[in-house]
């Protein structure tokens, strides 16, 4: 038996990168197989050195049927899904019949684009018994679907990471539910080299990306808080600040606001860069940090996760129901696009951050100790789960081993 992980776009989003990293201890020894959009990208970030890997995705594929259905979906009923389907058409002839198959991308249901991976999870399971879903964030809203409940129901198992999404899994009729938290607060830090201006323990970390400027559509307005909270900081402070970028895919990379926001500040010989690196090294970087403030939830979750006062740039049920979770209300902690109505709303929930740092981190290293039993509870009970249907056939074990 493997657990074949999927719906990972790569590890150039270092929070997909933390999933591909931990959800695997939940295995425990169990053979895994991890199937990526982008394997070029789990080599460039050595997650191909601690699990085998296999391309999600063919970039050429014959005129079938198949293909012939979909073109005429999206031609006739406007339905771009089909086509979004046929990289991975041919992927059902590489697993087996007693493999476990595990959605790993927790949020997937969280964009509009989700249909798709309905159709994935239903195309990929025609030959295969069971499946499971990992760390998923869904809106209650999203729930109305019934087509999304239908494929929510035909998992053996789904765990939610916060309980905003618990309940509204529950309040739905999902009976196969059980709560587990984001298994990035066992991501283990990596040493690695900081930036000249980086000052150990006394600087400011800040990550945006192009999905919430998106997504607020005032995005001039997101920039100018944070020009202005990073300007409070040198004018009022003696912190640097800490430009940490999370996700670098070419459609979608932090460090495109990020280098926007550093044009202004490099001569100040306070705000630094960090380069790209992966993610248990950008955690390191977080770790070291006083203060983080971030729009990318693992990024969020690494400085939790390592004690670090953070307030979250949130835009879902995801950023709100992790907060929740570990301080009982997302208030001052997470500030969602739709609250920046001025250009001074960031500074006056960084000057609360600041008044109550030492107790911040008091429940942030407690919560987080919690978190990591609450992760190795749910891992002995999905072993467990498992343990009946553990396949010695030699075959599997050269594919695990191979």
């Amino acid at each position: 038996m493997r657990f074949v992980l999927y719906n990972h776009i790569g590890s150039a989003n270092h929070g997909c990168e933390a999933l591909a990293r931990t959800v695997p201890r939940l295995f425990g020894d169990s053979c895994i197989l991890l199937l990526s959009d982008a394997p070029e990208e789990e080599k460039r970030y050595g997650v191909n050195r601690k699990l085998k890997t296999y391309p999600a995705k063919q970039k050429a594929y014959s005129v079938d049927g198949y293909f012939l259905m979909a073109y005429l979906q999206l031609k006739l009923a406007h339905n771009y899904f089909y086509m979004d389907l046929m990289p991975y058409h041919n992927l059902t002839e590489k697993l087996y019949k007693t493999d476990v198959l595990v959605s790993i991308g927790g949020d997937i249901f969280c964009y509009d684009d989700y249909p798709k991976h309905i159709l994935l999870h239903r195309h990929l399971m025609k030959n295969l018994r069971r499946s499971l879903l990992i760390g998923c964030s869904i809106d209650a809203e999203r729930l109305k679907d019934p087509s999304l409940l239908k494929d929510l129901e035909s998992f053996d198992l789904i765990t939610a990471r916060e309980h905003l999404t618990l309940h509204a899994l529950k309040k739905a009729g999902l009976k196969n539910v059980q709560f587990c938290p984001d298994t990035a607060f066992c991501l283990q830090p990596e040493r690695t080299p900081l930036p000249k201006d980086f000052r150990l323990y006394q600087t400011v970390g800040i990550n945006v990306s192009p999905l919430i400027l998106k997504k607020a559509g005032e995005d001039n307005l997101i920039l100018e808080n944070i020009r202005r909270l990073i300007r409070e900081i040198l004018e009022k402070t003696d912190l640097s600040v800490a430009l940490i970028p999370h996700v670098v895919r070419p459609d979608n990379d932090d460090r495109l606001p990020l280098l926007n926001l550093y044009t202004g500040f490099k001569d100040s010989g306070r705000v630094c860069m960090v380069r790209d690196r992966s993610a248990p090294e950008l955690k390191w970087v977080i770790s070291k940090c006083r203060y983080f403030i971030g729009a990318r939830t693992h990024a969020v979750i690494a400085a939790y996760s390592t004690g670090v006062p953070a307030i979250a740039l949130g835009y879902s049920v995801k950023s709100k129901g992790i907060a929740e979770d570990l301080f009982g209300s997302d208030t001052h902690y997470v500030l969602h696009y739709s609250q920046l109505t001025s250009q001074n709303c960031l500074i006056k929930n960084w000057y609360w951050l600041t008044e109550h740092e030492d107790e911040i981190k008091k429940i942030s290293i407690a919560k987080t100790a919690l978190c990591k039993k609450q992760i190795a509870a749910a891992g002995r009970m999905i072993r467990e789960m498992f343990a009946e249907n553990n396949d010695t056939d030699s075959a599997k074990e050269m594919v695990c081993n191979g």
